[in-house]
């Protein structure tokens, strides 16, 4: 496939994550006040709707939304809700990031080795990062809130690929000083 094709595609694809992931996040706002005024009808429903299982989850983050005797914690419903913003959020920004990066891409005799696409990069990484450090944030709160009858996982893969997007944005700000001594020299 010729290189315009493949950033149109994935220019369509990251609009769309984008739009999803943002939408997404707007819903777990609203969820979470949802959960806040009917409390254990709230994670009844979500119970149900998960066919009991107490074990919901959303981007490396998982809480057990019943305690250990069955009974409903709806604060571990509103937390899962609120990281489900903050964490939607960061993947939507995620994709928002890479789609304008492939947009400037399609604009002729532009180059990526520049300081917007290089910001860009960036803050790919610290985006990717954001997401496991929300979760151990809502860990923590979660251990002051429920104590003992919590059950959450997090999920550490943020931080490896947080970091070797960071490692790549250096590569990109190198090739920028390249490009520059070029120019220079011509």
């Amino acid at each position: 496939m010729k290189i315009k094709t493949w950033n149109g595609v994935i220019g369509i694809v990251s609009r769309v994550a984008e739009i999803g992931y943002f939408l997404f996040s707007a819903l777990c706002g609203g969820l979470a006040v949802f959960s806040l005024a009917k409390g254990s009808a709230a994670v009844d429903a979500v119970l149900f709707s998960n066919g009991g299982d107490a074990s919901i989850g959303t981007n490396g983050f998982a809480i057990a939304i019943a305690g250990k005797s069955g009974e409903a914690l709806p604060a571990a419903l509103t937390l899962l809700l609120i990281v489900g913003v903050f964490t939607m959020f960061c993947m939507g920004m995620i994709f928002r990031n890479v789609r304008l990066i492939f947009k400037s891409a399609d604009v002729g005799g532009e180059t990526l080795f520049n300081a917007d696409v290089i910001r860009m990069v960036r803050e790919i990484g610290f985006f990717c990062i954001a997401v496991p450090v929300i979760g151990f944030v809502a860990l923590a709160a979660g251990r002051l809130i429920l104590g003992a009858d919590l059950e959450a996982s997090v999920q550490l893969h943020g931080f490896a690929l947080g970091f070797v997007v960071l490692c790549l944005s250096q590569f990109f700000a190198r090739g920028m000083e390249l490009e520059r001594e070029v120019e220079g020299l011509l």
